[in-house]
């Protein structure tokens, strides 16, 4: 087990759920067109067509509308799989507050 896999076991599962949801609700903002039915299992590459830069677009959005700092630096293409995988990575990876 990875440093990466215990701190996935560790995510609280409300602030993941509010990850999803906001993610989900900005989609549309970010990718410039109507997204209906998102899901934590909706494929953000492949279903929605969405580019590295949206996604990093997506994180800053996320960011300012959550009024939370995320860590970037191990953030890869993987952990765009999914609006779930997504919601993973940015759990386990916020910045806390100074």
């Amino acid at each position: 087990m990875t440093e990466r896999d215990t701190a996935l076991t560790a995510i609280d599962p409300a602030l993941r759920e509010q990850l999803v949801d906001n993610i989900c609700s900005l989609l549309p903002h970010v990718l410039k067109r109507e997204v209906t039915g998102a899901t934590a299992d909706t494929t953000l590459m492949e279903a929605l067509g969405m580019s590295s830069t949206t996604g990093l677009e997506l994180v800053l959005e996320l960011e300012e509308r959550l009024e939370l700092e995320i860590s970037v630096e191990e953030l890869g293409r993987g952990d765009f799989g999914t609006v779930g995988s997504l919601a993973d990575y940015i759990a386990g990876n916020l910045v806390p507050e100074a």
